[in-house]
């Protein structure tokens, strides 16, 4: 199993003068005065900030680490042990130094934790018998685990079990610990991600083929099986040190084994990691119905790997909401990967192309075919595939643009196609099929009580009036359904949250809290799902100037994240970072500050953090530079932030606008009133035609290019 290993306690952290183990002892030291503390860090940690605030927020982690362990159930208490620094480390009653008759697992010596999931944790290991290197999972709640966990958990060993193929890691064997919980052995596979692999060596076109052409060998041989992963992304992909693609982590898989398909939902994606599978998934896959899903699914999972090693992006990528990508996947064809990389030749791109095809009938009809016709390219054959006809073109354009045009119209399809995809991805991951269309029941019965050609709707129709009728409609429909519902409920707040309605984004985001809240107590709902409502409820709190709440919200939210995702997990950072901003805003802006910094120091040591937050944190600190006078700095921090989320957003996004409105609020106080009423410009008509006339942010800007107008002309 591919992962990295945690952060070695004997590193050097902060400045560096001391290990990260002298600094963790310091905080220890704040409770537990016999706890030895390294001579000369009470000095160092007196003039050195970077150093301190480690110290603190190490402290502070282990306070509420103590008071989450008095707060919550014990099944969602078990987990890993933390080490100061928030890593996953390895659990105490999972090592086995001396290798003897007493160890969880007998036989096998555990390690360090190399890779956390959905459901389970992966630990480096040693089978002591052959002393063979090894990775051991473990389902992340042992022996607290639910039914449906484990069900899950047993098929991926049954799934793995079954086959055998170079591509495809191999699985040893499987047990249950002395602690009742199940695991199981497999081949450790060390290397790097697909797509890390191809950027770091600079792959060719022809070197992508052949090891697309060794993993579609994996997949057909798993399909031959009965098998359909149903979670193949460039993340469940690893090269390994022999340049040999190696596919891993069936845990979503799909058996033959199991029945008709549909008639178990066990196997679908969880909410929390519906996001990151959505952008592979397959349109079939985003309509709600298990007995669509088959092999064809995985080809177009490939194709979006294929497709986004050639070319450098994903296909669709200037989506700018899952509603939009939704559509295009269903009703467009992406850029051909030679418009983007010169390099990527015709066939290639009638390849990947047939793999992206919306209609699952014209794509590859097994992996077999996808590998003969990538042998073929890499053989100078001619491949077997053929662009679409032009009568099939023009007949797909035809079917696309049957609806009518308009602002409206789009507004509606774009609000609805979202409400749908999370009420869906929540349904696949929580309940069974019959319950799955349940919910996809109530919001085709929303749609058909506003669609002007069959009911009294019209265009009319705000967006908020819109969602109160689907929340109404699912509250009807979803009684019986809590964590559906809640779910649903939490996007309809967030979307209100973002036209700046707070009395109708209280009205979901507190209903969707209180449900969480019960099912938690009912060990039916985990920390995460319950941390992502108070998150959300924070946000909203913020808008409503009640600061000490939004900071008890953020404080709890930050206990679950860590608690489920660890400290250093992008979710956890971002409910910090609100956090700070809670703080800024309370006028407590060394506080702030200091924790910006410690965000963006453990940020930096997070493979993959994200830009955009990235450029947040920037843009926070500037925000305390302002309030402390140094309109300069300010103004560099707010130019700096645009910069970075110019390159990762579109042209008209809210946040531009934003940024630009930052920017032109500190050139009016630097005397600077030509550039700040151009950037005040293009902010109103960004922020205009993001979130409406009536916008609090749309009103600021207003008055901001007033003021400017009446510096300009005093007699106006």
């Amino acid at each position: 199993m591919a992962g990295e290993p945690s952060q070695s306690g004997a590193a050097a952290a902060g400045c560096g003068a001391f290990t990260r183990d002298d600094l963790e002892l310091a905080a220890i030291a704040r409770v537990d005065a016999g706890a030895p503390v390294a001579d000369g860090l009470d000095a160092h940690l007196g003039g050195c900030p970077v150093c301190r605030a480690i110290v603190e927020r190490i402290a502070a982690d282990n306070a509420f680490l103590g008071e989450l362990a008095q707060a919550l159930p014990s099944a969602a208490r078990r987990g890993p042990v933390l080490d100061g620094s928030g890593a996953a480390g390895t659990a105490p009653d999972a090592v086995d130094p001396a290798g003897d008759a007493a160890a969880p697992i007998p036989g096998y010596r555990l390690g360090d934790e190399i890779h956390r999931g959905a459901q389970g944790a992966v630990y480096r290991a040693e089978q002591l018998a052959t002393r063979r290197t090894c990775a051991v999972k473990m389902l992340l709640r042992g022996r607290f685990a639910g039914e449906r966990e484990r069900i899950r958990f047993e098929r991926e060993v049954e799934v793995v079990a079954r086959l055998r193929h170079p591509s495809i890691v191999t699985l040893y064997e499987s047990g249950v610990s002395r602690q009742g919980e199940p695991w199981f052995a497999m081949e450790l596979v060390d290397g790097l991600r697909l797509d890390e692999f191809v950027r770091r060596r600079g792959c060719a076109p022809r070197e992508i083929a052949a090891l697309l052409r060794q993993i579609a060998d994996g997949i057909a041989c798993a399909h031959r099986r009965g098998v359909i992963h149903r979670d193949l992304k460039p993340g469940n992909i690893v090269v390994d040190h022999d340049g040999v693609p190696r596919v891993l982590d069936f845990g979503l898989a799909r058996s033959d084994a199991e029945g008709p398909p549909g008639s178990v939902a066990v196997g679908t994606t969880m909410a929390g990691e519906f996001l990151g599978t959505f952008a592979y998934a397959a349109p079939e896959q985003l309509a709600g119905d298990p007995a669509a899903i088959d092999s064809r699914c995985d080809l177009y999972a490939l194709g979006v790997v294929f497709y986004e090693c050639l070319a450098g992006r994903r296909p669709f990528e200037g989506a700018r909401s899952i509603a939009e990508l939704v559509l295009q996947k269903s009703g467009s064809s992406p850029e051909r990967p030679s418009a983007i990389n010169r390099a990527v030749d015709r066939d290639l791109d009638v390849i990947v192309l047939r793999l992206l095809a919306a209609d699952p009938a014209r794509r590859y009809d097994t992996a077999d075919a996808l590998a003969e016709d990538l042998a073929r390219y890499l053989d100078g054959r001619p491949i077997l595939a053929r662009e679409d006809s032009l009568v099939y073109v023009v007949g797909k354009q035809l079917r696309r643009h049957w609806i009518a045009s308009g602002a409206a119209a789009a507004l509606l399809v774009t609000v609805l196609a979202s409400s749908v995809a999370l009420a869906i991805a929540y349904a696949n991951a929580e309940r069974e099929r019959v319950r799955s269309e349940r919910t996809l029941a109530s919001f085709r019965d929303a749609v058909g009580s506003v669609n002007p050609e069959s009911a009294a709707g019209s265009a009319e129709l705000s967006v908020a009036q819109f969602l109160e009728l689907i929340e109404e409609n699912a509250a009807a429909e979803l009684a019986t359904e809590p964590a559906v519902l809640a779910g649903v409920l939490d996007t309809i707040g967030i979307v209100h949250l973002g036209f700046e309605d707070a009395a109708r984004a209280e009205k979901s985001l507190r209903s969707a809290l209180a449900s969480r809240r019960a099912l938690f107590e009912r060990g039916e709902c985990g920390p995460g799902e319950l941390a992502e409502s108070l998150h959300n409820l924070g946000r909203l709190l913020i808008l409503q100037r009640k600061l000490a709440e939004a900071e008890a919200a953020y404080r709890e939210a930050i206990a679950l994240r860590t608690a489920a995702y660890g400290t250093r997990e992008t979710r956890t950072l971002l409910s910090w970072r609100h956090l700070a901003s809670c703080l800024r805003r309370q006028g407590r802006l060394g506080e702030a500050r200091t924790l910006y910094n410690w965000i963006e120091l453990e940020a930096r040591g997070t493979e993959g953090y994200p830009a955009l937050e990235m450029a947040a944190i920037i843009n926070g600190r500037a925000f305390i530079d302002s309030a402390e006078g140094n309109f300069d700095m300010a103004l560099s921090g707010y130019q700096d932030a645009l910069d970075a989320i110019r390159t990762e957003l579109p042209a008209d996004d809210y946040r531009i606008g934003r940024s630009l409105f930052n920017i032109a609020s500190m050139e009016e106080r630097l005397g600077r009133t030509q550039d700040a009423a151009a950037h005040a410009d293009a902010a109103l008509a960004i922020l205009r035609r993001r979130k409406g006339q009536d916008a609090t942010t749309v009103q600021q800007v207003e008055d901001l290019l007033r003021r400017l107008a009446e510096a300009r002309d005093p007699q106006r």
